[in-house]
């Protein structure tokens, strides 16, 4: 027993922190999630394509004017916070001070903006109650980056459980009690109110240091640091709203709401790589300058782990597409099956996409990013023009698709100029074992296996199989867990 308290509460070597950190991330980030996806299959069912689309909508509009909200500090803390460079404690009390002025502005131009350019008017009386969700979220995610720091991310999963919990707790009974895309957002604003008190409250002896020291001299300082850093968020949250905007320009509601509904999905598969990346970012930002071959080994051991279980996610979603959707949403949501197997094997390129970014973020190459990312944008652009108009929701799944791509691959190849890495040869045994999976999967749909359990032994076979091809994944995780 007190060797499982050492191993799930202590920082005690670097792969066991690496390893605790990612357990208490996955674990907080699925199980809100869990929570979050829960209430969203039930009001995209009880709401329909319409309604479940006329809330999506207006969280996209409101997320286009918040793309400000998040100037890179997030992170930027938790890089000063563990390198501790001198006088790191200044430099971080006045960025989180400029963050909140830049949220408080952000909130207000949703509120009065997000009116003035909807193309779908039913979205409008959401807004001020949108505005709340994304401040009280921004500030909520601020804490969380600050506990990180810290590398106690078992915090992490009080407080996500206590946001998804009563979101899902309320969005249920406000719906029943009125079915209506206003009460899925009351229970929004209400559960990331929630979730905001909750960190405050962990971290108030944190908070209290940190705010200590405020100098607003150097306000350029941090915007010239986090610049690059701005204009990559910026173009993140532009690709992952601007689909559903210009949808509400050509289509309707209906169609927005199948696209957001599978995004969704696609959204909660993307927590595996995403915890991940951010268990081991304040390992990274630390070894970046002190041990750059350590560096590229947590890299490169990181990267294999993110993508053995990247594959077989993908193709195991595009075979598996029609029955989970159906099960999942219902016959109404028939139409969302090819946009779910477009974003399946988006998530062959999208995987990697966030530890590599962080990656080059830890080298203080941010800058580096800019020129991926605003070549990523124009091509959502370009192709959600082309491709929006004719095929509706699948072609803004595959702009998103080739734009992700193109992002990928450019910082791929700067961070092996940077850092040069290699994963290929660890990627060997999933390459035999993903075929053996796929054969399995299609055995179970001929024999009429529910898909859910499709999913469980299909993946239980692929890491066996994994497992018996002697991976040596599983011997580095052994090693951690026997100290």
């Amino acid at each position: 027993m007190e060797k499982l308290r050492s191993f799930f509460f202590q920082n005690t070597n670097t792969k066991q922190t690496i390893l605790k950190n990612t357990f208490w991330l996955f674990l907080s980030e699925t199980t809100g999630r869990l929570l979050k996806m829960g209430l969203i299959i039930y009001a995209a069912r009880v709401l329909g394509s319409s309604g479940w689309g006329i809330f999506s909508y207006a969280i996209s509009i409101a997320s286009l004017l918040t793309m400000f909200a998040d100037i890179g500090i997030s992170d930027l803390v938790v890089r000063e916070i563990t390198q501790k460079k001198a006088g790191h404690q200044t430099f971080i009390s006045t960025a989180l001070l400029l963050k909140m002025i830049v949220l408080v502005i952000s909130t207000f131009l949703v509120i009065f903006v997000s009116p003035y350019i909807s193309h779908i008017p039913q979205a409008n009386s959401l807004f001020f109650l949108v505005a709340l969700i994304l401040f009280f979220d921004s500030m909520r995610e601020l804490g969380l980056s600050i506990n990180r720091a810290s590398e106690k991310m078992e915090r992490d999963m009080v407080v996500k459980i206590t946001t998804n919990a009563s979101i899902f707790i309320l969005g249920v009974l406000l719906l029943k009690t009125k079915l209506s895309p206003e009460s899925i957002a009351i229970a929004y604003a209400l559960g990331s109110a929630i979730g905001f008190l909750s960190i405050a409250i962990i971290i108030r002896k944190e908070l209290r240091a940190l705010l200590a020291k405020v100098d607003t001299k150097i306000f350029k300082i941090i915007i010239k640091t986090t610049w690059p850093f701005v204009l990559i968020t910026l173009i993140g949250v532009i690709m992952g709203n601007i689909d559903i905007y210009m949808l509400g320009i050509w289509k309707n509601a209906g169609e927005i709401g199948l696209y957001s509904s599978v995004q969704r999905i696609q959204q909660f598969i993307m927590i595996l790589p995403s915890t991940i990346a951010m268990a081991v970012f304040p390992l990274m930002s630390r070894l970046v300058n002190v041990n750059k071959k350590q560096f590229r080994v947590i890299l490169e051991k990181t990267l294999s782990v993110i993508m053995l279980a990247g594959i077989p996610i993908s193709l195991g979603g595009i075979l598996l597409a029609e029955q989970l959707i159906l099960k999942v949403f219902g016959q109404g949501y028939v139409d969302a099956i090819p946009i779910f197997r477009v974003l399946m094997l988006m998530l062959l390129i999208s995987f990697p996409l966030v530890l590599l970014s962080n990656a080059i973020f830890a080298h203080n190459k941010q800058r580096s990013l800019a020129p991926a990312y605003s070549l990523g944008i124009l091509a959502n652009i370009l192709f959600n023009l082309l491709l929006i108009p004719k095929f509706g929701a699948v072609g803004a799944a595959v702009a998103t698709l080739v734009s992700t791509g193109t992002i990928t691959i450019f910082i791929w190849r700067r961070l092996k100029i940077i850092n040069d890495f290699e994963i290929l040869l660890n990627l060997k045994k999933s390459f035999l074992a993903t075929p053996i999976m796929i054969c399995f999967i299609f055995i179970f749909k001929y024999f009429e296996v529910g898909v859910i359990l499709n999913i469980v032994l299909s993946a239980l076979i692929y890491f066996s199989t994994l497992l018996l091809l002697k991976e040596s994944i599983f011997k580095d995780l052994k090693e951690v867990v026997r100290g």
